[in-house]
């Protein structure tokens, strides 16, 4: 499960897998800021573009990218806050099923 946010209004995805949220979220997009990624304990991901995006002065084409750890970047718990909405899903209801889902994620690695 791959927890995605679309920058520009604010609402949360939740896509099944890694291979499913970059079918999805455009790598134009992507590069843009369009888009932030977390993985099923709210761990940052950042994109790494393994073919770059092509902007010419009639196209442009998207460039594929994987999805790596980044440390370095807030979880979702720290940006939930400032998440809007949430697209339909299977996993969760709504924003406060996601925050107990990372509650349980988080004690479970505390625990380990």
């Amino acid at each position: 499960m791959i927890f995605a946010a679309a920058t520009d209004e604010g609402t949360l995805f939740v896509l099944p897998s890694l291979e499913d949220a970059i079918a999805y979220c455009e790598g134009i997009d992507v590069e843009d800021g369009g888009w932030l990624f977390w993985n099923e304990n709210g761990s940052a991901l950042v994109a790494d573009f393994v073919v770059p995006n092509h902007r010419g002065r009639h196209t442009i084409c998207s460039g594929a990218y994987q999805l790596v750890p980044a440390s370095s970047l807030p979880s979702l718990e720290e940006v939930l806050a400032r998440i809007l909405q949430m697209d339909r899903n299977p996993y969760f209801t709504d924003l406060s099923d996601v925050r107990v889902h990372l509650a349980s994620a988080s004690q479970a690695s505390f625990q380990s």
